[in-house]
């Protein structure tokens, strides 16, 4: 029986992130009747694309189901790091995967970059994570994820049962691997950055603008909104967790949106939070139902994450879940209240890539899939999509891959929960 976690007086079911930050709420206007470009998310890879339309002197709409950023941009662990959901050895053993591979280290480097080409501070800390190794077999399979990186003269090393003594305070894992070129940030200060630049340039943003329909007409679009009929020579879809199978039927059968939640602790003394995580890092373990954790910015808070069920569940029931998993690895935070708890959706893709590109059916151009580890290369694909669409620059490299259906169980919502259940098995396992 799951254990209610204990909560703050002041406790509320949003994210963390929101505190303190002002997220854009634009006015309402009314939605022009043509553009050059409708771009479908109002998210990272939305915004970033609108940002280089208008740079590229096309007028450009952005158009979101909810309030502009209010998704999983602004509510994710605020982790940056090359890669995805494969390591780097799977790269390399992919016969394009070295291309690959160097440009989601582009996409990160291009994080770096943006506070000072945008002006603007989302707390970014270059300080490496680790991969903590539930069981011992993978233990034992990352000294070859190690020597992979250092292949490429990537700075990472394997961390034993004793390394890890002095950088985390907990004994549950088997060992684990520390990868230097990775970061934590802020993603909600992040996100409202993006979102002021792209209004800066031009775009227009519509939160609460939800996109019904959309028919190619000619050589351009019509797409039908909650708010009226809008036309456009170009859409982009970028939607990721939130794409709504009823709008591109290709789509949907290649996203499986998953809900992933966090909690944020009350404040904590400083040895307390410096037990936990002495140098700041960002953790994750290598489980399929992963967890992940990090300290807040300020080094006050543990922030704890992680998916909780493939089948729909609530905030609370996932926030009872994420405390009784974070006092089983950190023992010291047992008694600690929760301040906040909120969840967002992640899109997983059958192949566990991202994918970008123009559907040769529809003609819409695409960007999404990020399987959880998108806050680079969301921006990444954005703006590389925005400077093509404009005439300049290319798509990355992860355009044209084939692109697999999800296996129909996936797109069955009764039966997610049986394969949570598998999923489950394999992490027992060490598989």
């Amino acid at each position: 029986m799951v254990q209610v976690a204990p909560v703050t007086p002041e406790y509320e079911a949003v994210p963390y992130w929101w505190d303190g930050v002002e997220l854009p709420r634009p006015a309402p206007s009314p939605l022009p009747e043509a553009v050059d470009v409708a771009v479908v998310g109002g998210g990272y890879t939305g915004l970033a694309a609108a940002l280089e339309i208008s740079r590229g002197g096309r007028h450009v709409v952005v158009l979101d189901r909810d309030d502009i950023v209010s998704g999983a941009s602004s509510r994710n662990g605020g982790m940056a790091h090359p890669g995805g959901k494969h390591p780097v050895s799977d790269f390399l053993r992919m016969p394009d995967g070295r291309h690959l591979w160097d440009e989601t280290v582009e996409a990160f480097e291009g994080v770096d970059a943006l506070a000072p080409e945008l002006g603007i501070d989302f707390d970014w800390q270059r300080c490496g994570h680790i991969e903590l190794a539930h069981h011992p077999r993978v233990a034992a399979a990352q000294r070859a994820v190690a020597d992979a990186y250092t292949s490429i003269g990537e700075g990472a090393r394997v961390l034993t049962v004793a390394d890890l003594r002095s950088e985390i305070g907990s004994g549950r894992f088997f060992g684990g691997l520390l990868v230097e070129r990775s970061a934590g940030l802020h993603p909600a200060k992040l996100a409202a950055g993006l979102a002021r630049a792209a209004a800066g340039a031009g775009a227009a943003l519509h939160g609460a603008t939800t996109v019904l329909g959309l028919q190619r007409r000619g050589q351009g679009f019509e797409l039908e909104t909650s708010r009226g009929a809008l036309r456009s020579d170009e859409v982009v879809v970028a939607t990721n967790g939130t794409t709504d199978g009823r709008l591109l039927r290709w789509l949907g059968r290649r996203i499986l949106p998953v809900g992933s939640y966090m909690i944020a602790t009350e404040t904590l003394e400083p040895d307390v939070a410096a037990s936990v995580n002495p140098h700041a890092r960002m953790f994750f373990d290598t489980r399929n139902f992963l967890h992940y954790w990090r300290l807040s910015p300020d080094r006050s808070r543990v922030l704890f994450g992680g998916r909780t069920s493939l089948a729909p569940t609530t905030v609370e029931r996932s926030r009872d879940l994420l405390h009784s998993a974070m006092v089983a690895i950190h023992p010291q935070l047992a008694g600690v209240r929760v301040d906040r708890a909120w969840g967002g959706q992640v899109a997983l893709t059958a192949d566990r890539f991202p994918h970008v590109g123009r559907h040769p059916g529809s003609g819409v151009v695409y960007a999404m899939g990020y399987c959880g580890s998108g806050v680079a290369l969301s921006i990444h694909f954005g703006r590389a999509v925005g400077r093509w669409l404009c005439g300049s620059g290319s798509l990355p490299a992860f355009a044209g891959r084939p692109w697999p259906a999800l296996p129909w169980p996936a797109q069955v919502p009764s039966l997610l929960a049986v394969a949570g259940v598998g999923f489950r098995i394999r992490d027992a396992l060490g598989r």
